[in-house]
């Protein structure tokens, strides 16, 4: 089944929901839930062909785990044989093994995947491993000629490649390559040459433009991804500043977050899942970095010697104004939640610039263990208020990770550890005990409502 964006306000159910309400509408026909009428017209709503399908041959992910590992092991043996065989060679056979290797995965993967559609998973790994074929083969003609020159352009060929294939079929394995190819031009550019961005941020561009055209939440998981490795490496290394880094990463949280809440806001809920999740889980884990006062000085920089700033200011302009917007759309506790949090990201990278000097490695170390137990906290409370396990859980997931932080930071050759270990298991056996009760609570509010 694919997995395609719907412009309501209702998500698509995921395969494993429709395989159980697959396997409840017998049970609710025969229990009188449903009539005859109602049980049809709820499987002409929706897709259960690929659950079918499923259940008496096989889970196709498996198929498509097996067709995907396969050939990459042919592509490996093939490329260790040209390898071994490559001086051999002349010229003109290496030019011929090089594209006919490329055209015929291509063609082959094409044919089964969609224009015969007979084995759609067999071919998306031949079109995945011609398009790795294409990315080697720029690198092979490069060495055939020997052709020296400015590398990230290798990479670049090769993203909008394989980005071009991925426009054409909905393939999405293919798309990843071309996302990770124009990352890798993108980080190079400003690492090496010290770039702008401006170009690589384009192509990111590019990259969302066909998410949304193919209208495909898997491609735009990975177009996410992208975006926030260009946050993570570019702003900072292209003005040869590492230090705005901490900046860039939480004023990039700030937006990824708040872009969420406002897909959630404004009707279209079904796109927010990657932007939320990139945004929380990149922001906390820049809190999480920033806390450890080593990492804290790796990245401070000398009094007197503050970097300049320039595009970095745009980039919290920016996620302080989505997050504002957010903050002013949001209707529901969660979305005004992660709008907040979108503020406080971008507050603590404006915050970073003020004070980010060696020297103030511990104010900086504790303002931001403040900042990542209070994020700990609110996402357990909000996940208990709101009856969202999975958020009380990564909040405890994080509490932990910090606690242990904590102390080998700070309390390593002071605090005795038999009774940190102590102190830290009884606050998480306390968690455990508080979320257990939550349960009960709701479970017996909804034997309640039943009866």
């Amino acid at each position: 089944m694919n997995s395609t964006l719907q412009g309501g306000p209702h998500r698509p159910p995921s395969p494993r929901e429709l395989a159980w309400l697959a396997d409840e509408i017998p049970a609710w026909t025969r229990e009188g839930l449903l009539t005859e009428d109602q049980a049809r017209r709820i499987r002409a709503r929706y897709d259960f062909a690929e659950v079918e399908l499923d259940r008496h041959a096989g889970p196709g992910k498996l198929v498509q785990a097996l067709s995907i590992l396969g050939a990459l092991l042919v592509g490996a043996g093939i490329l260790t044989w040209i390898a071994a065989n490559w001086d051999g060679m002349s010229d003109a056979l290496r030019l011929g093994l090089i594209f006919t290797s490329v055209v015929g995965l291509q063609w082959g993967g094409y044919e089964l995947a969609f224009r015969r559609a007979n084995h759609p998973h067999v071919g998306q790994a031949l079109l995945l491993i011609g398009n790795l074929a294409y990315g080697a083969g720029i690198f092979l003609v490069a060495q055939i000629f020997h052709l020296s020159g400015h590398w990230p352009n290798a990479f670049l060929a090769w993203g909008l490649g394989s980005l071009a294939v991925a426009v054409a079929v909905e393939a999405v394995p293919v798309f990843a390559v071309a996302a990770a190819a124009l990352s890798v031009w993108g980080i190079g550019e400003a690492a090496e040459f010290h770039a702008t961005g401006a170009w690589s941020l384009a192509a990111l561009g590019a990259l969302f433009g066909a998410a949304y055209w193919r209208r495909s939440k898997s491609h735009l998981a990975v177009a996410v991804l992208a975006l926030a490795a260009w946050i993570a490496a570019v702003p900072g290394t292209w003005s040869r500043s590492e230090e705005l880094l901490p900046t860039a990463w939480l004023a990039g949280s700030g937006a990824l977050v708040a872009a969420g809440v406002l897909h959630r806001s404004l009707g279209r809920p079904d796109l927010q899942g990657p932007w939320r999740l990139a945004g929380l889980g990149g922001g906390m884990f820049a809190v999480f970095l920033l806390s450890i006062r080593p990492l804290a000085h790796e990245f401070a920089w000398s009094e007197g010697n503050r970097p300049a700033i320039g595009a970095v200011w745009a980039l919290l302009a920016v996620a302080a104004a989505a997050s504002a917007w957010a903050l002013v759309v949001a209707t529901e506790r969660l979305a005004r939640f992660e709008a907040w949090a979108a503020l406080a990201a971008t507050g603590l990278g404006a915050t970073w610039l003020a004070i980010g000097t060696r020297g103030a490695e511990v104010p900086i170390a504790l303002l931001f263990n403040i900042a990542l137990f209070s994020g700990s906290a609110g996402l357990v409370a909000l996940g208990l208020h709101d009856r969202r396990p999975s958020l009380a859980y990564s909040g405890l997931a994080w509490f932990a990770i910090g606690l242990f932080a904590l102390y080998v930071d700070f309390g390593w050759d002071r605090l005795d550890r038999s009774l940190f270990f102590t102190v830290g298991g009884l606050l998480l056996l306390a968690g455990g005990w508080v979320l257990e009760r939550q349960r009960r609570r709701i479970a017996a509010t909804l034997k309640e409502a039943r009866t």
